[in-house]
C-alpha cells in the first residue's frame, strides 16, 4: 500500500466494471497470539468456499479458526490441519464420477497448491472496504468479461502471459487464495458445483484471485483498459 486506502482501492476495482460483490480480503495468522480481539467466528462450521460466498454477499467479516472449518479438503490445502485419509486417497473423486480411477482423484488433491499444514492458525476473510490490515489475497466474484478486465490489469505494464491453473476441486481454497498467497501470481478459476451452491455462485460468476501486491497497480490501471467501456462526457 503507498497512497490509496483499501476503500478506494475496492471502489477503482469494482466500479468501472460493475462489480456487485463485496470484495474479500484475506489475511493468513501463522500464531493465534496474533489474531486481533473481538472478530466475529462462524456460529458453526463452515466450508471456507461458504465463508468467502457469505462475506461477498453480507459484507460482514468473519474470523476462522481451525475449528470453524466443516471442509477436511479445504482446511487442508489452506494448511490448517492433516486431512482424513478419504480426502487424500482419491476413491470418493472416483465414486462420485469426477474421475475415472482414485490414482486419476489422488492426483487432484497431490497437484493443488497447498500450504504446508500447521502454517495456519487462523484466516481473517472481511470486505476489502473495510480492511485494515495488509491482505495477502483479494478474492473477487467477476463475470467472464470483467474477469478478463482484472487480469488485463493485472499483466498491464509487462505484457507478460497470465499461466493460470485449473482444477476441477478446490477452487476457492486452493486455486484461487492458496495459488496467489505463494506465488504471488493472479489466478482466475470456474467453481465446482457444490462450490457454488455454498458461496451462493451463479453459473455465471468466476472467481478471481488477486495477491495483496498487486492490488493497487490493479486499481491504479483498471479503468483505462481498451475495453472498459468509458463515462458518457
Amino acid at each position: 500500500m503507498n497512497n490509496k486506502s483499501y476503500a478506494e482501492i475496492a471502489k477503482a476495482i469494482s466500479e468501472p466494471i460493475g462489480l456487485t460483490k463485496h470484495l474479500v480480503a484475506v489475511k493468513f495468522f501463522d500464531d493465534l497470539n496474533k489474531v486481533p480481539e473481538g472478530l466475529p467466528r462462524p456460529e458453526s462450521k463452515i466450508y471456507y468456499c461458504g465463508a468467502v460466498g457469505k462475506v461477498m454477499s453480507e459484507g460482514k467479516t468473519l474470523l476462522l479458526l481451525a475449528e470453524d472449518h466443516g471442509c477436511d479438503r479445504g482446511a487442508y490445502m489452506l494448511g490448517v490441519k492433516e486431512p482424513p485419509e478419504a480426502v487424500v486417497n482419491g476413491e470418493m473423486y472416483a465414486k462420485s464420477h469426477m474421475v475415472e480411477t482414485p490414482r486419476a482423484g489422488k492426483r487432484l488433491i497431490d497437484q493443488a497448491p497447498k500450504i504446508p499444514v500447521g502454517k495456519t492458525a487462523a484466516i481473517l476473510l472481511t470486505p476489502l472496504e473495510e480492511a485494515t490490515f495488509d491482505p495477502d489475497v483479494v478474492l473477487v466474484s467477476a463475470n467472464p468479461h470483467q474477469s478478463l478486465v482484472i487480469l488485463n490489469a493485472t499483466n498491464y505494464k509487462n505484457g507478460l502471459e497470465i499461466p493460470l491453473r485449473f482444477q476441477i476441486l478446490t477452487s476457492f481454497c486452493a486455486y484461487a487464495t492458496v495459488l496467489p498467497f505463494k506465488y504471488g501470481k493472479p489466478e482466475a478459476t470456474i467453481p465446482q458445483e457444490q462450490a457454488r451452491m455454498r458461496s451462493q455462485f451463479t453459473n455465471e460468476e468466476m472467481l478471481i484471485g488477486i495477491p495483496g501486491e498487486m492490488l493497487e497497480e490493479v486499481a491504479d490501471v483498471l479503468s483505462g483498459l481498451c475495453c472498459v467501456p468509458k463515462p458518457a462526457v
